[in-house]
């Protein structure tokens, strides 16, 4: 019993090893809980002030990795970020967060994509007023990888808007009366 029992834990400490919460996955290799690379910090007691940490990987994630940055925010769990498969994004992001739990999830569009369709939609404004559509507010969701759009035309303006942004990051239009 004693015998099966050792060769029981010593599969399981080799599994932890080899599948632990510092392995990382290939890029875009989401595992099940969507994320494709934790860091060393998630096993351990964390270190490092979160909302610090998140503006740190912010403030390099727009400078340095702009093409695959997406956002970052902090989760229950630790600082979740959001990119587009990078090895060099998440190699820095492991080396110098290693001390602190980050998850690092997959984007379908970084930031800068986002806001370039942010923009887009912004401009359009006096376009969608000759439409009949009323665009009363502008947004985007990193976590989603949308912008999203506040009209009360939502029925008129869903037609229009997948004709005319039909490439890149999707609009979603929501119900929103004028602030």
């Amino acid at each position: 019993m004693r015998r099966v029992l050792m060769v029981t834990l010593l599969l399981a400490l080799t599994a932890c090893s080899e599948a632990g919460p510092s392995s990382s996955a290939s890029p875009g290799a989401s595992g099940g809980s969507g994320v494709a690379v934790r860091t060393a910090g998630c096993g351990a007691s964390p270190s490092g002030d979160p909302v610090d940490v998140a503006a740190q990987i912010g403030s390099r994630g727009e400078a340095d990795f702009a093409a695959s940055f997406a956002g970052a925010r902090v989760g229950e769990e630790g600082v979740e970020v959001y990119r587009k498969p990078s090895a060099e994004l998440d190699a820095w992001i492991t080396t110098t967060f290693a001390t602190t739990c980050v998850l690092v999830r997959d984007a379908r569009f970084s930031a800068a994509e986002l806001a370039k369709r942010y923009q887009q939609v912004n401009d359009d404004n006096v376009y969608w007023s000759e439409q009949g559509v009323h665009v009363n507010s502008v947004s985007s969701d990193f976590v989603r990888g949308v912008v999203v759009v506040g009209t009360q035309e939502v029925d008129k303006a869903r037609p229009l808007f997948a004709a005319r942004y039909a490439d890149g990051p999707p609009v979603e239009l929501v119900d929103e009366a004028p602030a």
